[in-house]
């Protein structure tokens, strides 16, 4: 680490080993290099987040062309061609005077507006620009030591916070009060802030915090929990819902550490809950260790998927409301995480591409209940030969305070 910086920067040999891997898959499907303007996968191959455009070669360095901040740029990436850029007419020419072709060049659309894929056309004339999304993605997907251990410490930090809720528990306060004295520990702790997706355009603050039915309440989220939020204009985090006693308290966050996510739902209650919540938690626990036992390397997920369908699902009659109350049932019973909240792979039906060591998958079975609201539980595991190790700790029941 430099003395002059406060904080780690990602180590040269990682940023070295994930800029080859890329290469990599560019060499497979005959490109000529990838073109990186999100956040996210600027930070990957990088270590910085910066204004500007990488540019990963098939062959050879990859250059960082960046238009803000060049210092703090300088500062932060162990990527040795820096070059400051003035405007997206000079992308074209300044790669061909370091002697790179850009005839075939991969993009991620899942992170680019309209504009600026139109920009990038203008930019490379004559150049094809290809979708490289889901590659970026599955180079992402299998994590390195250094990526597990803040996943880890994440997991860690995520465990703190659980662990605090049952004091800040009161009758009478709103799921937004929760809420806010959540995300204050978790800010205390070292969270990052901000909870990112991979795809273009989705926003997500802290996470979910839903008392009894509002775990039910419409949602356009990607995931099955429900919530009201405080206005149309800010559907997140939760409501104006007052808790109450004997109904569930449905928390779902993901604590970012030094980037790296970790997701993670339980469930808590001022007083006991009805047996039939009891009930269908206890089944989504026996589904989650179903599912852990089978995150192993050479793993489909869409059988892993059909598994739990044939041996959980349809036998217990759990279809009705699982993974998300009416409207908000999800096709899925997992996805990975790193980053990104929502990276690959996804535990889903059509999903056929086998598992591998050192993924990280958030497990996440979760039932609604009419007039109760949801229960269930979410956990981040890492994809070993043992099947999945828990990355975040502590208990799975309901609390009840």
């Amino acid at each position: 680490m430099n003395t002059d910086i406060p904080y780690n920067l990602v180590p040269a040999d990682e940023i070295s080993r994930r800029v080859s891997r890329l290469q990599h898959r560019l060499q497979e499907k005959a490109l000529d290099g990838a073109l990186i303007l999100d956040p996210v996968n600027m930070y990957y191959y990088t270590g910085t987040m910066q204004q500007g455009v990488v540019f990963v070669p098939a062959e050879g360095e990859a250059v960082f062309l960046v238009r803000r901040s060049y210092e703090r740029a300088l500062r932060e990436t162990p990527l040795q061609r820096v070059v400051p850029l003035k405007g997206f007419s000079q992308l074209q020419p300044t790669l061909a005077d370091l002697g790179l072709r850009t005839h075939v060049l991969g993009v991620a659309e899942a992170t680019l507006s309209v504009a600026m894929f139109k920009t990038l056309a203008k930019a490379f004339p004559g150049a094809t620009l290809t979708d490289i999304s889901t590659l970026l993605g599955m180079v992402r997907a299998v994590k390195s030591d250094y990526e597990v251990g803040l996943i880890r410490n994440a997991g860690e930090m995520h465990e703190i916070v659980y662990d605090a809720i049952p004091a800040m528990l009161r009758e009478g306060m709103t799921e937004w009060e929760l809420g806010a004295e959540i995300h204050r520990k978790m800010m205390a702790l070292g969270y990052t802030g901000i909870a990112r997706f991979a795809g273009y355009g989705m926003e997500l603050f802290l996470g979910i915090v839903s008392f009894g039915e509002s775990g039910n309440y419409p949602t356009a989220s990607i995931g099955p929990g429900g919530l009201t939020g405080l206005a149309p204009a800010f559907p997140l985090v939760g409501g104006m819902r007052k808790l109450g006693r004997g109904e569930p308290v449905f928390v779902d966050t993901g604590f970012g550490y030094e980037g790296y996510f970790t997701d993670k739902t339980r469930i808590f209650s001022l007083g006991a809950l009805p047996e039939a919540a009891m009930q269908a938690h206890q089944v989504c626990l026996d589904i989650q260790e179903a599912i852990r036992c089978r995150l192993v390397p050479g793993a489909i997920p869409s059988r892993i998927y059909e598994e739990i369908d044939n041996q959980f699902i349809r036998p217990r009659n759990f279809g009705q409301h699982f993974m998300g109350f009416g409207s908000n049932q999800v096709p899925f019973l997992g996805h990975g995480i790193g980053l990104a909240i929502d990276e690959f792979p996804v535990i889903a039906n059509k999903v056929h591409t086998p598992l591998e060591a050192n993924m990280v998958i958030a497990v996440e079975p979760k039932k609604g209940l009419a007039g109760l609201g949801l229960v269930g539980v979410e956990n981040t595991f890492r994809v070993t030969a043992q099947g999945g190790e828990r990355l975040t700790p502590g208990s799975d029941e309901v609390t009840v305070v």
